[in-house]
């Protein structure tokens, strides 16, 4: 596995692809760690799924998370190679050995440990190792040491702000790297006054409704915020980010958005092939002055990294109200739905409702006939693959009477 391995889809898409990156990188520690008497008796804390579990703005978190768990534990810190070695020059050790595997619990109810329950009992036997859960929250403030870390970690960030100068510190890009970012971010300042970012978070959005967090904010309330603030503002320029850029941009033409396109950014020669234009609106969305963002860690950890910013903007799940002011450094990173009272999963009740209101008719009758049963579908052969690799056909059996209504029938550490 290379430093650079970075993927631009979440597990719920990328689908059993994210396995097989799981057994790759279990076999390479096997090997590492063949030798018990090469490995240092120090303690260590590691966490082995780094760049493997979630995308940027996730593995952000999870660096952070790792890099304090092991400071105030004072033991080494071991992880995997993720894009973040590239970006930042972070040069940790490399994974040495297995470890027992700490596995996040959620106060929030089922997180993805909990809603796929063959995923644990598979990466125990992936590493050979028996796994707890705790909670991120405990898990922060205790002195755990060698143990294997596994989950996103996305705990309310007042655990983590005694460490704002350190984390903003880790997360600097290398020197070539944020000049020629600089530079693009001189162009868009001279276009104006204030910019004004808005981070428009499509893609597994639409396609996995039933997610808690996963929420479409429809450009018309984006465009009607914009409107409320914009003649109070001097000289503003809007930022536009997207992953669905092509497809939203005109709905903002009002604002003559700019995006990352039009800065004719030149990356460093060594890093034109990875593929790293994310990182491009995010360092340059880091640098606004006020920051509008969607429900997604991407762009929350943008803010968190944002020392000019003066005003946070994200939605929530009142719709009558929309938007609401945020403190990055004193917030839960997600809102799910049912906030403050959070649900991890959504109800179909609750899709069919939420996609009504942000995507009317048409969005709701796609969640019915098309997301909802291929998601259902896709869930239950990750589950049965899963399954399989674990007791073989009886493993698949196994997963089906989960799926009927058997939920006890994998039973996992507590």
């Amino acid at each position: 596995m290379t430093k650079n391995k970075y993927a631009r889809q979440p597990e719920t898409n990328k689908g059993f692809s994210v396995f097989k990156t799981f057994q790759i990188d279990a076999d390479r520690i096997k090997e590492l760690s063949a030798d018990d008497a090469t490995v240092s008796n120090e303690p260590v804390i590691s966490m082995s799924s780094l760049g493997d579990l979630g995308r940027f703005g996730n593995q952000l978190f999870q660096y952070a998370f790792l890099k304090i768990c092991a400071k105030k534990s004072n033991a080494r810190m071991e992880c995997s190679p993720w894009i973040g070695q590239t970006l930042f020059g972070l040069e940790d050790a490399p994974i040495s050995k297995r470890l027992p595997l700490a596995v996040e619990k959620s106060y929030y109810g089922p997180n993805l440990f909990d809603y796929i329950p063959e995923f644990i009992p598979y990466i125990e036997k992936l590493s050979d190792q028996n796994s707890f859960r705790i909670h991120g929250e405990e898990m922060i403030e205790s002195d755990l040491v060698n143990v294997d870390l596994w989950g996103y970690f996305q705990v309310h960030t007042n655990y983590l702000q005694p460490y704002k100068e350190d984390i903003r510190s880790w997360f600097e890009p290398v020197s070539d790297l944020k000049s020629a970012l600089l530079d693009g971010l001189e162009v868009l300042r001279s276009q104006g006054k204030t910019i004004v970012g808005v981070h428009i978070r499509r893609g597994d959005f639409f396609s996995v409704p039933m997610a808690g967090f996963t929420l479409v904010v429809p450009s018309k309330w984006w465009c009607e915020w914009l409107e409320s603030i914009w003649d109070e503002l001097e000289n503003p320029v809007l930022f536009l980010c997207s992953d669905d850029l092509d497809n939203v941009i005109n709905d903002f033409k009002k604002f003559s958005p700019i995006t990352y396109k039009d800065l004719d950014i030149k990356l460093p020669e060594r890093m034109k092939d990875l593929d790293i234009g994310f990182y491009t609106d995010f360092f340059l969305f880091s640098n606004c002055d006020i920051a509008a963002i969607s429900n997604s860690i991407f762009s929350f950890t943008a803010c968190m990294l944002n020392q000019r910013g003066t005003k946070f903007v994200r939605p929530t799940w009142n719709f009558s109200e929309k938007f609401e002011q945020f403190d990055p450094w004193n917030s839960v990173p997600l809102l799910h739905i049912g906030y403050p009272q959070q649900k991890s999963f959504k109800t179909y009740g609750d899709a069919v409702y939420t996609t009504r209101i942000t995507q009317g008719i048409w969005g709701m009758l796609k969640f019915i006939f098309i997301y909802y049963p291929k998601n259902s579908l896709k869930t239950w052969m990750i589950q049965a693959f899963l399954g399989y690799q674990i007791q073989g056909m009886l493993g698949v059996f196994k997963s089906l009477l989960y799926t009927l209504g058997w939920r006890n029938i994998w039973k996992s550490n507590s």
